[in-house]
């Protein structure tokens, strides 16, 4: 009966190494989306090339990838027992 875990105690579904993992990607994730963010002219009827730089097109986009990968591995990853 000694290995039975007391039932009145709350359990965590993530270790402490989880939950560190997954704020690490939703910041990632938000610097992405800031990466993205922005480019458009103040006037409608003004088109502006701002939004087709390598900034909005590639970079942002594989850095929301990465904060998804992180995230991925955050729910996946398993801390040692000590």
């Amino acid at each position: 009966m000694a290995n039975e875990k007391n039932p009145s105690s709350p359990t965590f579904t993530f270790e402490r190494e989880n939950y560190i993992l997954m704020i690490a990607g939703l910041v990632v994730l938000a610097i992405g989306y800031a990466l993205m963010a922005g480019g458009g002219s103040d006037d409608p009827n003004v088109f502006s090339e701002e939004i087709f730089n390598t900034q909005r097109l590639t970079v942002a986009p594989l850095v929301i990838l990465a904060g998804f990968g992180i995230e991925i591995a955050a729910i996946l990853y398993k801390p040692k027992r000590k």
